[in-house]
């Protein structure tokens, strides 16, 4: 079975710790890692089967949006190519 994965990102770490704190709640989903991308954006990645992780970005999107008041961003990708399935499994490759 393929591996979904998914990315949010917001301004800053706390709406990301809240994210990060209620898509474990919530659900079954793996968390990947955290990263610093730089201009205060911060990112998450998750994985899991596709409708645990399609269900934990949206639980973390509303959260992270309600804590920052600000935009949210998020992506999910259901059967991830090499390339995005690396960044998913080690994102210090793009963060800083």
């Amino acid at each position: 079975m393929a591996v979904a994965v998914g990315f949010i990102e917001a301004e800053g770490f706390v709406p990301i710790f809240d994210a990060v704190d209620a898509m474990v709640k919530a659900t079954a989903v793996e968390i990947r890692g955290v990263a610093r991308l730089g201009g205060g954006i911060v990112a998450v990645a998750v994985a899991g089967d596709l409708a645990t992780v399609e269900e934990a970005v949206e639980v973390g999107e509303e959260t992270a949006r309600a804590v920052s008041g600000r935009s949210v961003k998020s992506v999910v990708f259901a059967n991830p190519c090499l390339p995005v399935s690396a960044l998913a499994a080690d994102l210090a490759l793009v963060g800083s």
